[in-house]
């Protein structure tokens, strides 16, 4: 599961979003360490045969779902299951995105207790999660991150971790309808591309922000 994430450099962002010719929100940017479910995330998607950025809104509910089906918004989508479920068959077929973020946080849980982790890229400021996007009824975007089984680092921490794709598959994610291939992107990441630090308890407060969510605890990090 990926439930809280951190987009707090705009040089970083823009560098990744910069493969995809899409310009930033420079006016309208603000860091945000300690982003959960239901705030928006910029976001890359195809609009007719060139990139485009929006924001959307975390978290999908289904346009064809009745009141009250779902008790909250879907913000994963299992890669295993992404083409059979109702809710994503027909998203993952032509409504896919990029969604640019400097980092991720997960909890390992042990003997009851929860320690936070902040993952973000080994050589760059950005990583780019792959997703799924709607129209709501409502006419807003809306939008959910794809997650894979962890890669042998992640797991220390959790057994599942978002789909990151490389830059040189941007282009295929958005834009093929190639099945096996898309496939083929959905894989864990490799597990040098990635740094997971132990971050302090303040991030676990979803309310909370600001950098002291990246304060790194006395614990070492999973390199």
């Amino acid at each position: 599961m990926c439930g809280r994430v951190n987009v707090s450099d705009h040089p970083g962002v823009q560098q990744l979003l910069d493969f995809l010719d899409i310009p930033l929100y420079p006016d309208k940017f603000v860091s945000r360490y300690n982003i959960a479910p239901s705030a928006q995330l910029f976001s890359a998607f195809r609009h007719q045969q060139a990139f485009q950025g929006a924001f959307m809104e975390w978290g999908i509910l289904p346009n064809w779902a009745k009141p009250d089906k779902f008790p909250r918004p879907l913000i994963n989508a299992r890669s295993e299951t992404v083409w059979e479920k109702p809710s994503f068959r027909n998203l993952i077929k032509s409504q896919r995105i990029i969604i640019p973020i400097n980092g991720f946080y997960e909890w390992r849980r042990n003997k009851g207790q929860k320690t936070a982790h902040h993952i973000h890229a080994n050589n760059q400021s950005a990583l780019a999660l792959a997703g799924l996007y709607q129209i709501s009824k409502e006419g807003n975007m809306q939008c959910c991150i794809i997650t894979t089984s962890a890669n042998k680092k992640m797991s220390d921490v959790h057994d599942r971790m978002p789909v990151i794709l490389e830059p040189d598959n941007y282009t295929d994610w958005i834009m093929s309808n190639d099945k096996n291939l898309l496939d083929s992107l959905m894989i864990p990441c490799p597990n040098q591309s990635i740094v997971i630090d132990p971050v302090s308890t303040y991030v676990n407060n979803a309310s909370n922000d600001g950098p002291l969510c990246l304060q790194k605890s006395a614990q070492n990090s999973l390199f």
